[in-house]
């Protein structure tokens, strides 16, 4: 799935300018968007509190972010693959691509990834939860 992501130059810049007007939004006290989920359903999603948790790894608030989510060294780590296939030229690309697509087959990466970013949700939302809700509302 990463490599698919990282093949499309466009989806790319689209992501990457997406994710840095949210990031400022934040940065600057304002709201991003609003989770659809916590806005309809009333819980927090898989995702909330990852951005905030992103901002304080990047800014070297190393133990606060792992508090807040746990996923946000992997979504800095995604974030430079998607900055990597803006700037790489097309060639440099086409390897990141190919490299990372066989990574993703051999290992199954991505299903683990994903799985365990499910799991990590649910055991916080049934086992953690006002630590969890307190977190991220």
């Amino acid at each position: 799935m990463l490599a698919s992501l990282v093949r499309s130059h466009q989806l790319c810049v689209i992501l990457a300018a997406t994710a840095a007007l949210h990031f400022g939004l934040i940065l600057l006290g304002l709201p991003g968007w609003q989770c659809p989920i916590r806005a309809g359903l009333g819980i927090p999603c898989p995702g909330c509190g990852l951005s905030r948790a992103t901002l304080e790894l990047l800014q070297g608030h190393f133990d606060h972010a792992l508090r807040i989510h746990a996923f946000a060294p992997i979504a800095v780590g995604v974030g430079g693959f998607v900055l990597a296939a803006i700037v790489l030229p097309k060639s440099s690309r086409i390897e990141l691509v190919r490299i990372v697509d066989r990574i993703e087959r051999r290992t199954g990466i991505t299903i683990v990834l994903l799985s365990s970013f499910l799991v990590y949700w649910l055991i916080r939302l049934f086992f953690f939860t006002k630590e969890f809700y307190r977190l991220v509302l």
